[in-house]
């Protein structure tokens, strides 16, 4: 096995501080804009042939965010949709078709998902 030279050990060095920087996040100008304070997020509902769950910010200072709406299956949990949450309240939903009974919960993703709220999971039965 080769091991590298002075100059090597040197550009892998700078390699490996230029890739820590694009891997690093962009942080907002402060941890209070996206703590869970910030978002206030309701456990799943049914609706008349859906499953809605909601988030709203509690601050114009918050950071957007994602909300997603999510079943669990045998293999995990299951992404059904998701909306931007950039100004007052969202929905996401699923229409409910067929039968059965699923535990659903409602995540709100900030800052590429840097930090994941979720509210409480619900059976929901369809």
């Amino acid at each position: 096995m080769r091991s590298l030279g002075l100059a090597g050990k040197a550009s892998a060095a700078v390699a490996l501080a230029f890739a820590a920087t694009l891997l690093m996040p962009a942080t907002p100008a402060s941890a209070s804009d996206w703590g869970r304070s910030c978002y206030k997020i309701s456990a799943p509902y049914k609706g008349i042939s859906e499953v809605i769950g909601a988030a709203s910010k509690t601050s114009s200072n918050c950071v957007d965010a994602t909300i997603s709406l999510q079943r669990h299956r045998w293999y995990g949990w299951q992404e059904v949709d998701w909306t931007p949450l950039e100004s007052g309240s969202q929905m996401a939903w699923w229409t409910c078709t067929g039968s059965g009974t699923y535990t659903y919960k409602t995540v709100v993703g900030v800052d590429s998902n840097l930090a994941i709220y979720e509210s409480a999971e619900r059976r929901i039965t369809c």
